[in-house]
C-alpha cells in the first residue's frame, strides 16, 4: 500500500512539474533568460503598436530582440572590463535631465513610469547600462581615430 501512494505521489509531482523559467542565451557568463526575453518582446511590440509600426511575426521578433539583448551583454561585459563605470550622481543627473526634457518633475516622473508598469530601479539600470554602452562607443571610435601631423597642416 505504501509503495502504491508513494507511486501515486511520483506521478503527481511529475505532472505537476512547470518550468518557471529556462535559458534563452549564454553570454559569456552571463545568461538570458525566457522570462527577461518575453518582457522585452512586450516592451518593444507596445512601442512598435504605439508608433503605429507594423509588426513582424512574432518569432521574428523575438529573434532580432535575443540578438540585440545578446549584442548589449556582451558590450556591457567588455564596458565592464574596460573600466566604464556611471556614478550615481551621473546617473541621478542624467535621468532629472530626461524628466525636464518631459516638462516634469522627478517625481511625477516616477509616477508615469509607475502608471506605466516600469520598475523605476530597472528603469535606472538601463539607463546606467545605456550610459556605459554610450561610454563605450564612444572610446572605441576614439581609439580608432589617428590625425597625423601632415593631416592637420592640410586643414
Amino acid at each position: 500500500m505504501l509503495g502504491l501512494f508513494t507511486l501515486f505521489l511520483f506521478q503527481s509531482l511529475v505532472h505537476a512539474y512547470v518550468p518557471l523559467d529556462r535559458i534563452v542565451a549564454i553570454v559569456n557568463d552571463d545568461v538570458i533568460m525566457q522570462s527577461e526575453l518575453e518582457k522585452k518582446v512586450r516592451s518593444i511590440r507596445g512601442q512598435l503598436q504605439q508608433q503605429g509600426t507594423q509588426l513582424p511575426p512574432a518569432s521574428i521578433l523575438e529573434r532580432q530582440v535575443l540578438d540585440k539583448m545578446i549584442e548589449n551583454r556582451i558590450q556591457l561585459q567588455m564596458a565592464g572590463r574596460t573600466g566604464v563605470k556611471v556614478d550615481d550622481e551621473f546617473l541621478n543627473q542624467t535621468i532629472n535631465n530626461i524628466a525636464a526634457e518631459n516638462q516634469v518633475s522627478l517625481s511625477q516622473f516616477r509616477e508615469i513610469l509607475e502608471e506605466d508598469e516600469y520598475n523605476y530601479e530597472q528603469f535606472r539600470e538601463n539607463i546606467r547600462n545605456e550610459i556605459k554602452l554610450s561610454q563605450l562607443r564612444k572610446r572605441q571610435v576614439e581609439n580608432r581615430i589617428i590625425v597625423t601631423e601632415k593631416e592637420i597642416d592640410i586643414f
